[in-house]
Parts: structure tokens; C-alpha cells; sequence
């Protein structure tokens, strides 16, 4: 039986399936209250009333959300816990639908009548709340086309379950032979374990076993995605967006060229990537490259760490953040935030999640790898800024785009490897840490960014009446991420259908292109700390706490960041050059 210390404690959000159903009716109660402010709302001290009672019950929903869901994630098999989790998706639905007559009422009232609010001292704090009301006014349908919109959208959540309980639970893998003719038992969570294994047999069976495996579903999965997405971009169209792009960056006033210039710089400097897979070649003395060698480790040894040594390396490296930050990667020990390690049943990756008055929960799929110490790092980044900035923000106030989320998880990679790199004991050791930032950076930069040109295709081929197929989707999915390796990667093996198990793209449109942006700001950041930069450490910290006076651009530029201008990235990418060119000297003298 697993030692409970290694599963996380869900209890903070529902003692047990029981009480989270006792909760959901105290929800569906609560809601009937909050409709009878319909035609209310033109009262300030109504509105605010309604505002403050929603926010509560959201939170108290989501303590049933999270609940109901992460069970699900490490059990999917679970019967118990699909039903719990349809469930939880139905007050969900009954939440849009109950609550479906607030948006036209705000258009009904007028944006000057919002605007005179901002001016009113109870209303200080929900400032950037109005403003985003305001904006939304634009898209806002009628009541009765609010309700019919609200269940429409439930479809969406229909095809992400779909899609999960796929990948997660119906998808069997054949077991892998390695090269000594010992079988070795796949999983959803760890799959990507084996794809590192220094077995190249091994490699290219895994390799073979998860082609095989997602071709028994590839109609199923495509024809899933694209209503899936279809869905998505009829509601934005709808709702008068002329895109789904257009929907995302105006809800958080990000000029579209911050979109155009990840994706442009990335493919302008896609030559980094052909450089480091060379050099990676090279390395294992390979005539022949396939695309199950990207992942091959370049390290002599198979050293595997444990958990706790994870932990404590990520402490160390941390430390530069001072003992506070310290002490709430020994809470999140302590109280059990964390499920560590993969079985069959469980969803892969990791994540983050969390409510706003519950510390978060960080998901692993822990197998010992020197990538699991970086993931660990990553994920405690999401749960401590979230904590910091719960612990600092009123609610309506503690919500932020994705860019803003991944930089700080992105950051703590930055700082993890720089830690490694300066305790290297040889040239070995330093080439083996630097491989895992360029990795690292080529990951988060040039693969999201080739990720999302492919999700874009997706949506503009839908918005302008084309149609999606699945050897369509094949071709373009091996065209922007793996065409750009050709010559010195051969892809004769690639996955083409591999596409179907990128959750995010069903977690939320155009989530993968922040990745790369969050990166390029978590190095502006690090690089500061690092380089013990006046004031670093507070810009930070004010990172981390958030605030509700700014948009996220504005915010930055307050901190020194400048996503609107052109030489913002033209630095990144010349100091990601200077990464590569330093990883090319290394290795040089390393052989394996």
C-alpha cells in the first residue's frame, strides 16, 4: 500500500465525497438566493452585496471542483469519483445558467454607471472588476441568449472529459521490451520516464508501443478535438470576437503583437534548436538521429534521486528567495500538497491547482530524474506565488493570465539550474546542468511557440469555414513541431497524432504560447536576482504579491518589464544564443 505522506490530502477542500456533496447542495441553494438580485443591480450597495456573495460561493464551489477532480486525476478508474466529478460539472452548468442574467443587466445599466463606481470609496478594491465589465459590455448577449449560450458551453467540458478519460484511463499501452529482452509495464504517467531511458531499444519500443496506442483512438481523439474547438470558436464569434485569439488578449488588454512577436522571434531563431539536437548527436555518436533520441539523456551516470533529495536540492537552490520562501516548501511538505508518484489510473505531467482560500495542490509523477527535481521546482513556484498573492489580494483581485502564472514556475527552473551549475564539481557536471537549461529553454520557447502555431492553424481554419481531418491535423502538427528539426533529426518515426495528449489545448485556448512568454520574463527576473541587482529581490516579491491597480503589461513596465517593445525579445534570444554557444563549448570535450 503507498505511504499516505506521498498522496496529497484532499481534505482541505472536502472531508470525503460525502460532505462534497453536502456542499454542492448548499451551493445549489445559495445560487437561488443570489438570482433573486435580478434587477437589483442598478443599487451600489445591491451590487456589491451580489459581487461579494458570488465570490464566496465560487470559492466554496471550487473547494468541491478541486475535490471531485484531483480524485479523479489519480483515480480514473474510479467510479465514484466520475460520477462526483459530473456532478460537480452540473452545479457548475447551474451556476452559468442561474447567474446568466447578470451580464446583460450590467449592459442594460451602462458603462457610465460603472464608471461612477470606481469613484466610489467601497468600491477601491474592484476596480480592475469594473473595468473588465466595461469590456465585456461590448460582447454581452441578451438574457435569453445568455441562457442558451450557457447551455452550449457545456459541451466544451463534455470533450475535455472525453479527452481525459481517453488518455488517462481507456488508453493501454503494449509493455516495451529493452535491449536485454526485459519487459517493462507503460502508463500514462510513466511513458515520459521511458522516453529518457538510456535504452535506446527501449526507446524506440516505447516509442512504437504509444504510436500504436494512439492510432486505436486517432478518429476518435481527432473528431473529439475538433468539436472541441469548433465549439470554442462559435461561442467567441457569438459573442462578436473576430477571433478566439482576440477574446483572450482583450480580456486582459494584451496587444496582439505580444502574441506575433513570441511566435515570430521563436521561428526567426529556430536555428537554435537544429543547433542543440546536433550537438546532442554528436554527443551519442549517432549516425542516424530519430525523434525517439530527442529525449535521450546525455549523462554518464543513472543516478536517480528521491523525493526528499529533490526537495532539499530545490530548498537550497531557493534559498536565495530567503527563509519565508523556504519554510513554505517545508508546509507544503508537511501538509501534504503534493501526490508523487505515477501509477496506472493517473493523470500524467504535473500541475498546480488550488482555491483562493486553500493553499494549492501540486500533482508529480515522480520516477527520480534530475527533470523531476526541475518539475518539483516548477510547480512549488505556482503554489507559492499563488500563496502570496492570495495571502496579499482580495479575490476579485488575485486572478491573472497564464504568462503571469508560468513566470513564476518558470523562474524557479532558472534559478534551480543556476544553483546546479555554480555546485558542479567538474566540467562534466556543468555540461550535464547546462544541457538541462538549454533543454529546458528550447522546451519552453521553441516547442510551445511551434505548439501554438499549430493550435492557431487549428481555430483559423475553423473561423474562416475550413475543415479540420485527421491527416490534416497529422500534416500540420508534424510540420510546425517537427519539421523544424528535419536534417538533422529524421522523422520517419515520428508520432504524428501525438498532439492528443497536449491537455492544455483543452485546458484553455492559446494557453502554450504563454509558456515562451513566461520564460522570457522569468529571465529577466532571475538574471536580476542572480546578478543581485538593486531592488531585485522586491521587484519579485511584488511579482509574486500581484496587485489591482494595473493590467499585466502595465504592471511589468512598473517593474522594469516590457512585453509591448521589440528589444525585450531581441535580448532574450540573444542571451538564449549565448546559452547554446556556451552548451557547444562544453561540450566539446564531453564524451559518454
Amino acid at each position: 500500500m503507498e505511504d499516505t505522506k506521498y498522496t496529497w490530502d484532499l481534505t482541505k477542500f472536502c472531508k470525503d465525497s460525502a460532505d462534497c456533496e453536502r456542499k454542492m447542495a448548499e451551493v445549489q441553494a445559495e445560487l437561488d438566493e443570489l438570482e433573486k438580485f435580478k434587477g437589483k443591480l442598478g443599487k451600489p450597495e445591491l451590487l456589491l452585496e451580489f459581487w461579494e456573495r458570488n465570490n464566496k460561493l465560487i470559492d466554496k464551489f471550487c473547494t468541491c471542483l478541486i475535490y471531485a477532480n484531483a480524485n479523479l486525476d489519480t483515480h480514473y478508474d474510479s467510479q465514484e469519483f466520475q460520477i462526483l466529478t459530473a456532478k460537480v460539472q452540473n452545479v457548475n452548468n447551474l451556476f452559468n445558467e442561474k447567474l446568466s442574467f447578470a451580464h446583460p443587466e450590467y449592459k442594460a445599466l451602462g458603462n457610465e454607471y460603472f464608471e461612477s463606481l470606481k469613484q466610489k470609496t467601497e468600491f477601491k478594491d474592484w476596480k480592475l472588476y469594473i473595468d473588465s465589465i466595461i469590456l465585456e459590455n461590448e460582447h454581452t448577449l441578451s438574457e435569453t441568449e445568455e441562457k442558451l449560450l450557457a447551455e452550449v458551453s457545456k459541451f466544451t467540458a463534455g470533450y475535455k472529459l472525453v479527452n481525459q478519460n481517453c488518455y488517462f484511463a481507456d488508453i493501454k499501452y503494449k509493455d516495451a521490451l529493452d535491449s536485454k529482452g526485459e519487459s517493462h509495464h507503460l502508463n500514462s504517467g510513466n511513458i515520459s520516464s521511458f522516453n529518457s531511458s538510456p535504452d535506446r531499444e527501449l526507446r524506440k519500443n516505447v516509442a512504437e508501443s504509444s504510436k500504436e496506442a494512439y492510432l486505436n483512438y486517432g478518429n476518435l481523439m481527432t473528431q473529439n478535438f475538433i468539436y472541441y474547438l469548433t465549439t470554442v470558436a462559435t461561442l467567441q464569434k457569438i459573442r462578436k470576437y473576430n477571433s478566439v485569439l482576440e477574446s483572450y488578449l482583450d480580456a486582459y488588454k494584451i496587444d496582439k503583437k505580444v502574441y506575433e512577436n513570441v511566435i515570430n522571434f521563436a521561428q526567426e531563431n529556430n536555428d537554435l534548436q537544429k543547433q542543440y539536437y546536433a550537438i546532442k548527436k554528436k554527443v551519442l555518436n549517432l549516425d542516424e538521429m530519430y525523434t525517439y533520441d530527442l529525449h535521450a539523456p546525455l549523462e554518464k551516470s543513472t543516478r536517480k534521486y528521491t523525493f526528499e533529495e529533490g526537495v532539499e536540492i530545490v530548498k537550497k537552490a531557493l534559498n536565495i528567495l530567503g527563509q519565508d520562501y523556504v519554510n513554505l516548501i517545508d508546509r507544503a511538505i508537511k501538509e501534504r500538497w503534493i501526490d508523487v508518484y505515477p501509477r496506472d489510473n493517473k493523470r500524467s505531467g504535473g500541475y498546480c491547482w488550488g482555491t483562493y482560500s486553500c493553499t494549492h495542490i501540486i500533482l508529480l509523477n515522480w520516477t527520480g530524474e534530475i527533470r523531476d527535481v526541475f518539475t518539483l521546482a516548477h510547480e512549488l513556484g505556482h503554489a507559492i506565488q499563488h500563496y502570496y498573492t492570495n495571502s496579499n489580494q482580495q479575490m476579485q483581485n488575485s486572478d491573472f493570465p497564464i504568462f503571469i502564472a508560468e513566470t513564476a514556475s518558470t523562474f524557479n527552473e532558472i534559478i534551480l539550474g543556476d544553483y546546479l551549475l555554480k555546485n558542479s564539481t567538474n566540467e562534466d557536471e556543468k555540461f550535464i546542468v547546462m544541457n538541462t537549461l538549454v533543454s529546458e529553454m528550447i522546451g519552453t520557447v521553441f516547442t510551445q511557440a511551434n505548439m501554438s502555431k499549430f493550435e492557431d492553424f487549428c481555430y483559423k481554419t475553423i473561423e474562416s469555414g475550413g475543415n479540420l481531418s485527421k491527416e490534416i491535423l497529422q500534416e500540420k502538427w508534424t510540420e510546425y513541431t517537427r519539421k523544424p528539426l528535419e536534417g538533422v533529426v529524421n522523422l520517419s518515426s515520428n508520432n504524428s497524432l501525438s498532439w492528443q495528449n497536449v491537455w492544455h489545448f483543452y485546458n484553455a485556448s492559446y494557453y502554450v504560447w504563454q509558456y515562451a512568454l513566461a520564460y522570457m520574463i522569468s529571465s529577466f527576473f532571475a538574471n536580476n536576482v542572480l546578478n543581485g541587482k538593486e531592488n531585485a529581490l522586491e521587484n519579485y516579491f511584488a511579482f509574486l504579491k500581484w496587485t489591482n491597480q494595473y493590467y499585466p503589461a502595465e504592471f511589468l513596465q512598473t517593474l522594469g518589464v516590457d512585453i509591448n517593445n521589440e528589444e525585450f525579445y531581441k535580448e532574450n534570444f540573444k542571451n538564449y544564443r549565448k546559452m547554446c554557444e556556451n552548451f557547444a563549448d562544453l561540450a566539446k570535450n564531453y564524451k559518454l
